[in-house]
């Protein structure tokens, strides 16, 4: 009897034993399954990554996917009309250039803006010489993009080289750059393809496209400076050097203003100076003297 019931309750520990290391492992499998999901390298993160990238780009990104290619060292490449079309559509390349689809944009981080132009192409289209002189590129050389919105991208010539037409590596991204590659056939027979790689180095936004925010150094209530208030001649005047007095200095007193003085009358004088008269003889008045003749009117 007592040896029934140990085995039993051996039976039973073995049991939950083998239940709890089950239950680890299941745990442990579930761990590891959700840092493979939620790890920082793993897929379901980058997934998140470029699809909020992918929103952001397209937030910021013109509406217009229609460029204008510029090579200064290329003699008939001056504003070309790139369209983005699929690779299999040859209707584009009679506008001048054609930017293959899905290879990125300029405003794309990583992208590999490829386009491709003919050699020969159309007498009487845009297409006709466009990439003739394509081979002629050489490291340092500016290639110029411009968006619907103006913004203007600039790369530099890093890379020319010669491949086979079904090699397509020379239409995927290049980590940590933004490149752009120019496409054209060899000739006499088209039988391979001159590629040109160029990286981005400098973008100028156009007038279409939204100005960044000026940084202010002065924030609004922020008390101007002395130095930076304007002056009124006449009315501004700087201050002294000397500090001012506490008090007011006494002011001296006004001179008492004199009185005004009236003149004093004037003794008449006569008009005719009298003469004394003497003992035998009654003052005589003088004689008038004669007015003096009109002067005769002039005839």
């Amino acid at each position: 009897m007592y040896r029934s019931r140990r085995r039993e309750y051996r039976k039973r520990r073995k049991s939950r034993l083998a239940s709890t290391l089950a239950l680890l492992v299941v745990i442990g499998g579930l761990g590891l399954v959700a840092y493979s999901l939620l790890g920082e390298n793993s897929p379901l993160t980058k997934a998140v990554e470029n699809a909020t990238s992918d929103e952001e780009v397209a937030d910021s990104a013109p509406t217009e996917t229609t460029l204008k290619l510029t090579v200064p060292d290329m003699e008939r490449v001056s504003d070309v009309t790139v369209l983005d079309a699929p690779f299999d559509d040859e209707s584009a390349l009679d506008t001048g250039a054609q930017h293959v689809q899905d290879t990125g944009f300029p405003w794309e981080d990583e992208a590999n803006v490829f386009i491709a132009g003919h050699r020969l192409g159309y007498l009487g289209t845009d297409s006709y010489l466009v990439f003739w002189d394509l081979d002629k590129l050489e490291d340092g050389d500016e290639v110029f993009l411009t968006d619907s919105e103006g913004t203007r991208y600039t790369y530099e010539v890093y890379e020319n080289f010669v491949t086979d037409p079904y090699d397509w590596s020379v239409t995927e991204p290049v980590s940590g750059k933004n490149i752009v590659t120019l496409q054209t056939c060899t000739l006499p027979d088209y039988s391979e393809r001159i590629i040109v790689h160029a990286e981005l180095v400098e973008v100028e936004p156009g007038e279409g496209a939204e100005p960044e925010e000026e940084e202010t150094t002065q924030e609004k209530g922020e008390p101007v400076p002395v130095e930076q208030v304007p002056l009124v001649p006449g009315l501004d005047e700087p201050l002294p050097d000397e500090p001012l007095p506490a008090e007011p200095l006494p002011a001296e007193p006004l001179p008492a203003e004199p009185l005004p003085v009236e003149p004093e009358p004037a003794a008449p004088v006569p008009l005719v100076e009298p003469i004394p008269a003497g003992p035998a003889q009654e003052a005589q008045p003088l004689a008038a003297e004669p007015a003096p003749a009109a002067p005769a009117p002039i005839g």
